[in-house]
């Protein structure tokens, strides 16, 4: 036997009617046989009831387990419960518009399992917004709003209209408001369009189409906010994830930390079949710790399609979220807006392909391909623990946060630390694996490890940074190490000779101080590079650099004075080791790895003076009459980099040229250490005659 839920017993027995029918009937009892027909009918209908749930098909049901929740809604906030499935009419807009002021409503919304109830509001006027697209406003008056709280975060969706009618959903509240409790509805017409409306995701693969007009809203109105429930997440944290999010991503959301658990089996004979009025949610990421997933209601179902949230979500056209089927767990109320607490519960049902301005749009069926993460935490001297997730595409910006929250869960506690990052990242596009690290040490490890992650991945995933090649994510892995010393040396002091000659080789002592919890009985950390000086090494004053940057500043007396004056003297320029730009992934991979830097760098640099270390020039020197001498050490105006006519360069002055030797420059890494600060020394290279190239140095030997 198969039965249909709105089947002739069905409504006999969810609508009370039996009841009714036995109290008219068996008021009087007597014997028949030696037993009382008031029992025999008992018997009977518990009987009855029993063929009829063993005997009706769960083609559609989803695997039944051991749950606690329970569709029972009947006694909630006294509000009626709609029995069997909601299949609802549209109303469009030339006949909504003709509603006079106060004409009753229904809301259809759960506020307790899965069940759905009604809700009586009734309809005030037609607010006309820009580009044709009204919205309707309205005002809830059931005998229940008050106890509710008004309109509560979560039932944005919720179909509203005349009985048995649809004009549009739930979207937009008076945060603050007093009875009778004012929204806002977004017209069918324009949630019902958006179904087929092109998004920005599929002009990138297709033709490009026309936008759609988009809602303006009185900003006296808010979106009644969809509840983006987080688990496993410390309440601090929300804040603090807050302040890194684009605030358009959010204007229809609301984070909420969340206990975390179990995800839910589903309530006995719920069904994956959706109809109006019902619980989803959509799924940004789910896994062992956390889990990022928006809550709202389905408005209305086209076959195997349905439109719902009567808002964006997110606002990103294009969408792949799963869908969940989700139970509410009753009404939380606040002094802002209330709010269901509401949690999801077996398998996707679907997905969201659209997700608009008039609403989301889903698909029933099986769940999207997402983007599996893998986190490993190693504890220092400790075996490290593994978790998995999984992040909808689309939504990469949610790994990062997946990666910092099941570290500070992990973790269990707020402390300075040294963290080491591992992100490897496979793409669909191509064989190549790209690898890179990072190391920080401060308070906050939780923003380390969510900056220093996210970094990695937008590099490749946020279209404005990538302009070399699409790169869809095929698997995530993100390893974090944590080290309770905080693994930082500042360059204290360079030793090195007073003096060198040409063709020999520098030995350079770096003395480094390390912070307390990573010194050891020395308290210091040397190394020693060695430079090997060429026999053209121009002979004179030097500049011995050792910085934690691989950049240098030349600011040198010289240079302030006269700029680039022999650069331009030569015809010469610069030259800058400029890469080409990336003209795929590939090429982008190839470029971000040879840019990658460890954090222990040092970089060794020894600069002749005629480059930076401090050109001698004779004392007796004489300027021209009206010479633009610079103000505050800039380069002057107006010279042009040349040396202005007249200029009394000494006979015989030698001008470095071309063949003149480069600085020299050596690397050295000081492992799992992050360096900072930078050191200069003064190095005479033994001084020959005039023809080495630079200006004979009074006293020099």
């Amino acid at each position: 036997m198969k039965c249909s839920e709105d089947g002739w017993l069905a409504n006999f027995i969810d609508r009370g009617q039996f009841s009714v029918y036995y109290n008219k009937t068996i008021k009087e009892t007597f014997v028949f046989g030696g037993i009382k027909v008031k029992r025999l009918l008992i018997f009977a209908s518990i009987a009855i009831t029993m063929l009829y749930q063993l005997g009706c098909s769960l083609d559609e049901e989803q695997t039944q387990s051991e749950n606690p929740i329970t569709n029972d809604s009947t006694s909630v906030l006294n509000a009626p419960r709609f029995a069997g499935d909601v299949v609802l009419e549209n109303m469009y807009e030339d006949e909504a518009g003709k509603l006079t002021s106060k004409t009753p409503l229904e809301i259809i919304t759960v506020l307790e399992g899965t069940s759905k109830v009604i809700l009586q509001a009734r309809f005030r006027s037609v607010r006309e917004g820009p580009l044709g697209s009204p919205v309707y406003e309205c005002e809830l008056i059931d005998e229940s709003a008050e106890a509710l709280g008004g309109v509560a975060a979560g039932m944005s969706g919720s179909p509203i209209g005349p009985p048995g009618r649809v004009m549009g959903a739930l979207a937009f509240a008076y945060s603050y408001s007093k009875p009778p409790y004012r929204f806002l509805v977004t017209p069918i017409d324009y949630m019902e369009a958006a179904i087929n409306h092109p998004t920005f995701g599929e002009f990138l693969e297709e033709e490009a189409a026309p936008a759609a007009p988009a809602l303006t809203i009185n900003s006296l109105y808010a979106p009644v906010k969809t509840p983006m429930m987080i688990t496993g997440i410390q309440p601090h944290r929300i804040q603090e994830l807050s302040s890194y999010f684009s605030d358009s991503r959010f204007n229809f959301v609301e984070l909420l930390g969340n206990i975390g658990g179990v995800r839910a089996a589903p309530p006995a004979g719920v069904k994956t079949k959706l109809s109006a009025g019902d619980m989803i949610g959509a799924a940004i990421a789910t896994g062992d710790v956390v889990s990022v997933i928006g809550f709202g209601t389905v408005t209305q179902i086209y076959d195997n399609k349905f439109v719902a949230f009567g808002h964006p979500f997110v606002a990103d056209g294009k969408s792949a979220l799963p869908v969940y089927r989700a139970v509410t767990h009753g009404i939380v109320p606040r002094l802002v807006l209330s709010v269901k607490s509401v949690s999801e519960f077996g398998n996707p049902i679907g997905t969201i392909t659209k997700d608009l301005h008039p609403g989301i749009v889903g698909e029933l069926g099986p769940g999207p391909a997402m983007i599996p993460v893998k986190f490993s935490y190693r504890p220092v001297n400790n075996t490290p623990m593994e978790k998995h997730h999984v992040v909808a595409y689309g939504q990469e910006w949610a790994i990062p946060a997946v990666a910092a929250l099941t570290m500070d869960a992990i973790r269990m506690e707020r402390n300075p630390a040294t963290v080491e990052g591992t992100v490897t990242l496979h793409f669909q596009e191509t064989e190549t694996v790209y690898t890179e690290k990072f190391r920080t040490a401060s308070s906050n490890p939780f923003l380390d490890v969510f900056i220093g992650t996210g970094s990695v991945i937008a590099s490749f995933t946020d279209t404005l940074r990538n302009s070399a090649g699409k790169a869809t994510l095929k698997a995530v892995s993100i390893s974090i190490t944590d080290k309770p010393q905080i693994a930082k040396a500042e360059i204290d002091e360079i030793i090195v000779p007073t003096e060198v000659m040409p063709g020999e080789s520098l030995t350079v002592s770096i003395v480094l101080l390390p912070h307390w919890s990573t010194a050891g009985a020395e308290r210091t950390i040397q190394r020693e590079v060695i430079l090997d000086i060429p026999d053209g090494f121009p002979i004179g004053e030097a500049t011995l650099t050792v910085s934690a940057d691989d950049e240098s500043t030349d600011d040198t007396e010289f240079t302030q004075l006269f700029g680039d004056i022999f650069d331009d003297i030569l015809d010469t320029e610069e030259e800058e080791d400029e890469k080409p730009l990336p003209r795929n992934l590939d090429e982008l991979i190839r470029q971000k790895e040879e840019e990658q830097m460890d954090a222990g760098l040092i970089t060794i640099t020894l600069t002749p003076s005629a480059f930076g270390g401090g050109f001698p020039l004779p004392e007796d020197l004489s300027l021209p009459e009206g010479f633009p001498l610079p103000e505050n050490g800039e380069e002057g105006e107006g010279d042009n980099g040349k040396i202005p006519e007249g200029f009394p360069l000494p006979e015989g002055f030698p001008l470095p040229d071309g063949s003149a030797e480069q600085p020299i420059e050596t690397e050295l890494i000081i492992k799992g250490f992050i360096v900072t600060g930078s050191k200069e020394v003064q190095i005479r290279i033994k001084v020959g005659g005039v023809e080495a190239g630079v200006l004979p140095i009074e006293g020099a030997q």
